[in-house]
């Protein structure tokens, strides 16, 4: 590897971005790099993961591969000129010209680039962003558990239980077995039913969410949430908020619309407060 490339890794390491942002020879190197962060850090074969564990491998790669793709766009269109991807928030139309307002990331390597070109004419290249369509055909496979084939699987030795030791009503005579089993396994299946209470957001609990996103993200908003904890708006903008109470994140860009904000984590997993 040329000398130059190693500087271009570690200036990328350094501003959170791809090295192919700042060195195009490096493109295929990060897409090898997506694969093998997967391959060193999965836990098991992914024949052998559970669906939810395979699909965070999958989600993982996605966002790695999509962020690398629409990098090649620029580099691909542009090479030696500088690009900044926006999005568009408004355009009004009036008789002789058009005015576009747009907002970029914060952090964008480029944007400081915005100075000299202010007052100045540019060139807006409206880049097909289609690049994703097809995603929806590579889903893994769902988990596929065992059916009872009997009713006793079900019900397990409850039919074989000692006699209750409370009093029985006068539909259940003294001396014969109770088909629910004793008091104890009663409150067991009573509690069991209770171990899903603390999961706020889809199958996680705050405390699993907060860590989830100290360890896996940079940058948030609701979208990755909804994404990530496969959960609706409205839990995704209450997880925020309460990110953000806890000093987890902190607001990055602020948007015309609060869905749109995005979020910088600031917490490390070592000082993070779940209590």
């Amino acid at each position: 590897m040329k000398t130059e490339h190693f500087e271009a890794i570690e200036r990328a390491k350094m501003h959170g971005v791809m090295p192919s942002v700042l060195a195009h020879q490096l493109l295929v190197r990060d897409l090898v790099e997506a694969a093998m962060f997967e391959w060193q850090n999965i836990a098991a074969p992914f024949s052998k993961l559970n669906e939810g564990q395979r699909q965070e491998v999958t989600d993982r790669l996605t966002e790695k591969v999509t962020t690398a793709v629409y990098t090649a766009v620029g580099i691909i269109s542009s090479r030696s000129v500088d690009t900044i991807p926006l999005t568009v928030a408004d355009a009004k139309f009036k008789a002789k010209s058009i005015t576009v307002t747009a907002t970029i990331d914060a952090q964008d390597p480029n944007r400081h680039g915005l100075i000299d070109v202010a007052g100045k004419l540019c060139l807006l290249v409206l880049a097909p962003n289609d690049y994703a369509e097809g995603l929806d055909s590579l889903t893994v496979e769902r988990d596929q558990r065992d059916l009872p084939l009997h009713v006793s699987d079900l019900t397990g030795s409850l039919f074989n239980q000692k006699e209750r030791a409370t009093p029985t009503g006068p539909d259940e005579p003294d001396g014969e077995k109770h088909p629910l089993g004793t008091d104890e396994e009663l409150n067991a299946l009573v509690n069991e039913g209770r171990t899903e209470i603390g999961k706020e957001f889809g199958d996680f609990s705050y405390e699993d969410a907060a860590q989830l996103v100290v360890l896996h993200a940079k940058t948030v908003d609701v979208a990755y949430l909804q994404r990530r904890l496969a959960i609706d708006s409205d839990q995704a903008t209450t997880l925020l908020l309460r990110l953000v109470d806890n000093a987890v994140i902190e607001l990055e860009t602020e948007a015309d619309l609060s869905i749109d904000n995005t979020y910088k984590v600031i917490a490390e997993l070592a000082n993070l407060d779940l209590e």
